[in-house]
């Protein structure tokens, strides 16, 4: 069919219809508004990407798992202001990005939440006088719940800034990661290799290898927020209760879906694709002083106040550095007065891999913590898979049920 003669999608439809049916396509529009209808279509579509997006999240946490628990022994210098601070596992810092993912996946599903509801029957803005049961044709096209107020219903978009501020959320965390990828395959750092196929070379300079996924996932971020931006300005000061102003949802809800299904998919796979280098994250946390706080720490359970043993460590630091030495040369002279603070524990307490060990709080990066992290992680995602599943699943049958299949 030739859609051009045609007012919009609504006409062509039932057009199309009555050239199979006959006359008894015109009872088709009975009850109903385009305003109801456009805004059902929206979230009939939505609720099947928003569910789309939370499987491509899954996956990508997995993703995480997996390189969690193979590279579960690495340790690597830990950052505040992109300074070396403390020792910590690099499963440690992946799993940082898992936690954001499942806040990223509670607002998809919160947001699922209020998409899943049916608008059908409101009609143009306050119902109609057709004696038509709207709970019955929610219940057909799988929707938990019915919108309570027509001329709400027909002007409500909150629901796509809702999917979009997800989408949004989850794209700024996705720019985190590609950041650091991006970061650490610089030869100032050198803490991983990403594969070649995940780079291009350069046009001019044949040395290059230039991490364009990462930075691509980087800069979708800007793409997906200003798709938000771009609604909430159009829903600004809109009257009650539709207006074709609303027709300009279409594009920045395409484009925000489109391009955070894409980058979430792509960004598990470079998961994947991406090696640390152990002796270079070694070198990093040897040229550091990064145990100095686990000194301090201990000195502290030798009775010193916390503040009069930051004030020694970081004076003990200082003359370190100026006289070319590390941590692991410490003698007990260094700690001057303090010098019957020392002993042999000293040099151990200022060993990377102990200072990982001697973590004893909950959400740090003790090796037990980071494995009962990885194991709860892996029961998360089976949970909410199958719970995605189901809501797929439910959403089908209704589907087979309307277009012809016997239902129960």
């Amino acid at each position: 069919i030739d859609p051009s003669p045609f007012e919009d999608v609504h006409s062509l439809v039932e057009i199309a219809l009555r050239e199979r049916v006959g006359e008894v396509a015109g009872k088709l529009h009975t009850g109903r508004s385009r305003n109801d209808q456009v805004v059902l279509d929206e979230r009939l579509y939505l609720r099947e990407k928003v569910a789309e997006c939370i499987e491509g999240v899954l996956a990508l946490e997995s993703a995480l798992l997996r390189r969690a628990e193979e590279y579960r022994d690495i340790v690597m210098p830990g950052f505040t202001h992109l300074q070396p601070a403390q020792p910590v596992l690099f499963s440690y810092h992946l799993l940082a990005y898992f936690f954001m993912l499942q806040r990223d996946i509670e607002r998809l599903k919160e947001a699922l939440r209020r998409v899943n509801v049916s608008p059908l029957g409101s009609a143009a803005l306050c119902g109609t006088s057709l004696p038509l049961d709207r709970f019955f044709v929610a219940e057909l096209l799988a929707f938990p719940r019915v919108q309570d107020h027509a001329m709400d219903a027909v002007s409500d978009r909150d629901f796509i800034l809702d999917v979009l501020h997800a989408l949004t959320v989850l794209a700024l965390h996705l720019s985190r990661f590609g950041e650091e990828v991006v970061l650490w395959s610089t030869p100032f750092f050198s803490f991983l290799t990403i594969d070649d196929a995940f780079t291009t070379g350069s046009s001019i300079m044949p040395q290059k290898k230039n991490p364009d996924v990462a930075e691509l996932i980087r800069g979708k971020a800007g793409e997906i927020l200003s798709s938000w931006v771009s609604l909430a300005v159009t829903l600004k000061g809109l009257p009650l209760s539709y207006n074709r102003d609303l027709q300009q949802d279409k594009r920045p809800l395409f484009r925000a879906v489109n391009e955070g299904l894409g980058v979430v998919v792509i960004a598990a796979r470079l998961v994947d694709h991406v090696f640390p280098h152990p002796e270079r994250m070694r070198r990093a946390l040897e040229e550091g002083f990064l145990t100095a706080t686990d000194l301090c720490e201990y000195l502290v359970t030798r009775g010193l106040p916390f503040r009069k043993a930051h004030e020694l460590v970081g004076r003990v630091v200082r003359k370190l550095i100026g006289e070319g030495r590390t941590l692991k040369d410490l003698v007990p002279e260094d700690f001057g007065e303090w010098a019957h603070l020392f002993d042999e524990e000293v040099r151990m307490v200022v060993l990377e891999e102990r200072s990982v060990a001697r973590k004893s709080t909950f959400g740090s990066t003790a090796p037990g913590e980071v494995l009962r992290m990885c194991a709860e992680g892996k029961a998360y995602v089976e949970k909410e898979k199958e719970e995605i599943a189901g809501l797929k699943k439910e959403w089908q049958k209704s589907f087979r049920e309307l277009v012809g299949e016997k239902r129960r």
